[in-house]
């Protein structure tokens, strides 16, 4: 919206509407309003009001006359009407102060300056309106052309009609029907033709006449309006001549106030004219495009009906050609008719038939004389091409077996130069192969196949225990503690890591379930940070191992053994898992850090890890190699087998883009998942005084003091969940679980209570995690039944927990409905 539109849409609500009967008559009645603003602005904006008003309830019917009525002198009429009712307006206030002022000769002076101007504006204005009205006559002329236009192809389209008629007179008999079809159509065209021109014009010649009288009544309206005004200014002007001087210095500055608002004023006038003349010039814009319009649609009409006529010309050529064929055929004939010559055409057919089979049966002396000398000469033929075809096939096998002894020949001395040229760079190279192997064997006797775990053998600070802290006794106040530890580093003072409670219980709880943990969420959540911090705040030990997207099997994450070299290739990982076996770190917890874990599958290169976590933990191990090694590093059993510690656990951080692999259900299922929020709450870490690390024993020995202390609420929760949905998750969306829920949840559930948060929390994050996961992103799954999953949970979760919500759980079923349509984004 422009700025004057927007100021006079102001207006138009600020200013009341006048009634009136119809759209119509509102706008005739314009000029002629009895009310008087108080000032020209609100002349004008009542005046403007009025005509939007008019806009706004006028009918379809009503804007289409009112498009096709060319522009009146209305508008001038209405200014030169409001520019003289302001002039009274003004002069009615002067007079009301005229009894307090007193000689006023120089004000009175600038007045009539003022006023005098305002004549000249009203001139000027008056010319533009005039200026407008001739524009206006301008395109009625160029209407009426149109008019003229629409006439002369009428007068054409009815000559063409006369001659399609002539013509059609002469055309033959068989084809009456179809130029009786043809002219009832272009009779029917041509009289729909005539009817809207006759409309048109009847239409024309009304809205003019209404115009022209329309504008006689303003311009008398007018000129007595200007008259009366003149007559009143005059008078005022008088009574100020007589005013009094003794109130003059008073109202001298409500003058000068005045004279500010008149200007004011003055600029608002000039505004709201440019507006009605913006206006003006919309609706000649209009009148213009109705008028190309319709001219544009006759146009269309015309050429319609001249394409139908020459298709009917084109088919009657074409008839009146196959008729003149017709008649040169039977005037060849002799006018006999078509049975008589079928007929005698026949009989000469079969006459000609029987004559040339007659022909063939009967050949002449001379042809059967030389038929039979061809045929002694062909047999002659034959004979000697099969003796000749023989010769030629014992030469060419003769040939071909010579040709290949040479080639043979030729091909062995060759093969027998290569294989003498291969055997001797062959022996060169086993001379070197051996005297290298020899060196090798010679700087690999009494070295140890595996020197990174051999040399932490030989390591006294690895050999060496630390005092441990081995009592954790109220898991809340550690996890709090845990909290502020996490926060403050104090070889990184500067970076801060905020991490809530809700998270750092949950990060506990997993590690009382599994020893598997998938921590994901956008890039930048502290997904990698958490671990390594939570291990630092314990005191224990932690390793960084970076997954490669060429990872497909064991070896890439574990190492591989070089039988040439005697030697194995030990990886970050299998170093990691020694060192937690090592004294320094056998007594502390150990957190393996596997970065960006689903850059490759982890059931291809964890495979082994998945499925030794899952037997008894004394039985849990990894054959490095087939064959035991010597010497071989103290930890590891029979030479080539290593244990995995019950003290380190495996942290995978994962992003979902277009790089990574999707988790199989049986890894999610056996690990603790969490999904780190994008936004945490900030607090004021506390510097705490350092302690010894807290041994695995203790938190070992905390967590089961938590699953005993509260066995029967975690029973109480895996019974909830069995028995409030299970129903719906198994019949509506095939989900379904076994007892490894059952001991995750055992396990779970009594570590988060301990640590200060509820059954409610506890069990939305197993639902959210291990449940409702598999309800993501499936194409087979209809939005009545995530609705009546949402309305499942909101029933039955008061029976469990009043104060904690389900938060985790409805989002997951809220982003499913928004994914599918059904629910909009809030």
């Amino acid at each position: 919206m422009s700025k004057k539109n927007k100021h006079r849409h102001q207006q138009q609500q600020q200013q009341p509407k006048a009634p009136s009967s119809s759209p119509m008559a509102q706008a005739t009645s314009l000029s002629v309003a009895p009310a008087v603003p108080e000032t020209p602005a609100a002349a004008l904006a009542a005046i403007t009001e009025a005509n939007d008003a008019v806009v706004a309830e006028a009918t379809e019917e009503e804007l289409n006359v009112a498009l096709a009525t060319p522009p009146s002198s209305d508008a001038s009429n209405v200014d030169l009407v409001t520019a003289a009712k302001r002039i009274d307006e003004t002069l009615a206030l002067l007079k009301a102060r005229s009894d307090r002022l007193a000689k006023r000769e120089e004000e009175l002076a600038a007045l009539e300056q003022t006023v005098l101007a305002r004549d000249e504006e009203l001139k000027a204005r008056a010319t533009a309106l005039e200026d407008a009205e001739r524009g206006a006559k301008e395109a009625h002329a160029r209407a009426k052309q149109a008019e003229e236009e629409l006439r002369a192809r009428e007068v054409d389209l009815q000559g063409r009609e006369v001659g399609i008629r002539e013509r059609e007179l002469n055309a033959e008999a068989g084809f009456a029907a179809e130029r009786r079809a043809s002219l009832k159509q272009l009779d029917e065209e041509a009289a729909t033709l005539r009817d809207e021109l006759s409309k048109a014009r009847a239409q024309i010649a009304k809205e003019r006449a209404d115009w022209e009288a329309q504008r006689r009544a303003d311009d008398e309206r007018w000129r007595e309006e200007q008259k009366r005004a003149l007559a009143m200014h005059e008078s005022a002007l008088a009574e100020m001549e007589r005013s009094s001087a003794e109130q003059l210095r008073v109202e001298r500055e409500l003058l000068s106030k005045e004279r500010a608002e008149l200007k004011k004023r003055a600029a608002q006038v000039e505004l709201e004219r440019d507006v009605l003349r913006e206006d003006r010039e919309a609706f000649d814009e209009r009148v213009a495009r109705r008028a190309a319009h319709e001219l544009e649609a006759a146009k269309a009409k015309q050429k319609d009906v001249e394409a139908r006529l020459a298709s009917a010309q084109a088919s009657r050529d074409e008839l009146y050609e196959k008729l003149r064929l017709r008649d040169e055929a039977e005037r060849a004939l002799g006018n006999r008719p078509l049975d008589e010559v079928k007929r005698e055409l026949d009989s000469l057919i079969r006459e000609r038939d029987s004559l040339k089979a007659q022909l063939a049966k009967r050949p002449n002396h001379d042809v059967s004389e030389r038929l039979a000398s061809l045929e002694r000469a062909q047999e002659e033929w034959e004979s000697e091409r099969a003796r000749l075809t023989q010769e030629s096939v014992a030469a060419r096998t003769a040939l071909a077996k010579a040709s290949i002894a040479v080639t043979e020949l030729e091909t062995l001395r060759d093969q027998k130069a290569a294989l003498e040229s291969a055997r001797d760079l062959l022996h060169t190279a086993l001379e070197e192969l051996r005297k290298d192997v020899n060196e090798r064997i010679r700087r690999a006797d009494g070295v140890s196949p595996f020197p990174a775990c051999s040399q932490m053998d030989a390591d006294s600070g690895l050999q060496t225990q630390t005092p441990v802290t081995d009592e954790i006794s109220d898991l809340k106040a550690f996890c709090q503690d845990l909290q502020h530890r996490i926060a403050i580093d104090p070889a990184n003072p500067d970076k801060v890591l905020f991490y809530e409670l809700r998270d750092i219980r949950c990060f506990l709880g997993g590690l009382a379930m599994s020893r598997l943990h998938l921590l994901q969420g956008i890039s930048g959540t502290g997904k990698t940070s958490l671990p390594l911090a939570v291990a630092r705040a314990l005191g224990a030990g932690s390793t960084l191992v970076e997954v490669q997207a060429g990872w497909r099997d064991r070896q890439d994450l574990v190492g591989h053994f070089n039988a040439f070299e005697r030697r194995f290739y030990e990886s970050e990982f299998l170093q990691a898992l020694y060192r937690a076996q090592c004294p320094r770190y056998s007594g502390l917890v150990n957190i393996v850090v596997l970065d960006e874990m689903n850059l490759s599958h982890p059931e291809q290169y964890f495979a082994d890890l998945l499925s030794a976590l899952e037997q008894d933990p004394h039985l849990q191990k990894l054959d490095l190699m087939t064959a035991p090694v010597e010497p071989a590093p103290a930890k590891l059993r029979n030479g080539r087998t290593l244990t995995i510690p019950q003290n380190v656990w495996f942290v995978g951080t994962a992003n979902h883009d277009e790089t990574t692999k999707d988790f199989a259900d049986k890894t999610y299922d056996r690990a603790h998942v969490m999904e780190l929020p994008r936004n945490r709450a900030q607090f004021q870490p506390q510097r705490l005084p350092a302690r010894a690390p807290v041994s695995f024993d203790a938190v070992r020995s905390a967590f089961a003091k938590a699953q005993q202390a509260h066995e029967a609420k975690a029973k109480e929760a895996y019974a909830f969940v069995d028995g409030s949905f299970a129903d719906i998750l198994g019949r509506r969306f095939g989900v379904g679980w076994g007892n490894r829920l059952e001991r995750q949840m055992l396990d779970f559930v009594p570590v988060v209570v301990a640590a200060g948060g509820t059954v409610g929390e506890a069990v939305d994050h197993i639902l959210a995690t291990k449940l409702l996961r598999k309800v993501r992103d499936r194409h087979d799954t209809r939005p009545e039944d995530l609705t009546a999953l949402s309305e499942r949970i909101a029933e039955a979760w008061p029976k469990l927990d009043k104060t904690t919500g389900a938060v985790r759980s409805m989002a997951i079923v809220r982003d499913e409905l928004r994914r599918l349509g059904a629910e909009e984004e809030a």
